[in-house]
């Protein structure tokens, strides 16, 4: 039996996803601080979060999502309901639409199938799929009942929008934490990374090279996502870069 603070290869082993976790807590913590967020309400927000991720992976059995969780049947349900909020929009409208458009990356697809490729049920792909027509980003197939294909390539989901922008936030940290357990579970089966860097620099320079760097990775992942298409080969990956004064406390 290995003694408490072991540092012992099984015994990292075992407490892995719960120091990775513990460390991925540590934005969502660090806004909740500067806020005086009381820790209820901070309890009650990762509850919800994690019900939320589980849902995402059941979409279509509640009774799953609860036994997963541990929790009654009744308070998954009391769980559900609280995701209609207003609060939970970006999830809820925003997230389907980038769902959609991702799924239909390279290839046209019907509703059925669309609902087979994300976490969404019937409902929340049509209603998807029906602003993505009116807004122009896609379009249905002629001769091909129920099937539509993206009209471009290029698309952007920054606005001011509010929703929209927390809709990023969430796209933002999935990449992380999926970069975290590419690198430190999987053992980089697949190509990923992360840098970060502190350094002193005046914030207009900073500024322009903001400008000189996200415009050239823009720029590269368009010509790697339309030499993928041509080819019809690869898979989705995503980047998050993030700049940001360091604060002292």
């Amino acid at each position: 039996m290995s003694k408490k603070g072991s540092t012992s290869p099984a015994h990292a082993a075992v407490e892995l996803p719960a120091r990775l976790v513990f460390s991925l807590l540590e934005g969502a913590v660090r806004v909740a601080a500067r806020v005086e967020m009381p820790l209820a309400r901070l309890t009650d927000l990762l509850r919800t979060a994690y019900f939320l991720e589980y849902r995402r992976r059941n979409p279509r059995d509640l009774g799953v999502v609860a036994d997963k969780l541990g929790v009654s049947l009744r308070t998954a349900g009391t769980l559900n309901r609280t995701l209609k909020e207003a609060f939970f929009a970006p999830e809820t409208e925003v997230e389907p639409i980038r769902q959609v458009t991702g799924a239909l990356l390279g290839q046209a697809l019907d509703v059925a199938s669309l609902v087979a490729q994300t976490d969404l049920d019937e409902s929340a792909v049509r209603r998807a799929v029906t602003h993505l027509v009116e807004v122009g980003w896609v379009e249905p197939v002629a001769g091909a009942a129920d099937t539509y294909a993206l009209s471009g390539t290029l698309r952007s989901f920054v606005t001011d929008d509010l929703q929209r922008r927390v809709d990023a936030i969430n796209h933002q940290v999935s990449i992380v934490a999926d970069s975290v357990w590419e690198r430190f579970v999987k053992g980089g089966t697949q190509p990923a990374g992360a840098r970060s860097w502190s350094f002193a620099a005046r914030p207009e320079d900073v500024a322009e090279a903001i400008e000189r760097t996200f415009a050239g990775l823009r720029a590269e992942a368009v010509g790697m996502e339309e030499k993928a298409l041509a080819e019809g080969t690869g898979a989705r990956f995503g980047i998050t870069v993030a700049v940001a004064p360091l604060e002292e406390e």
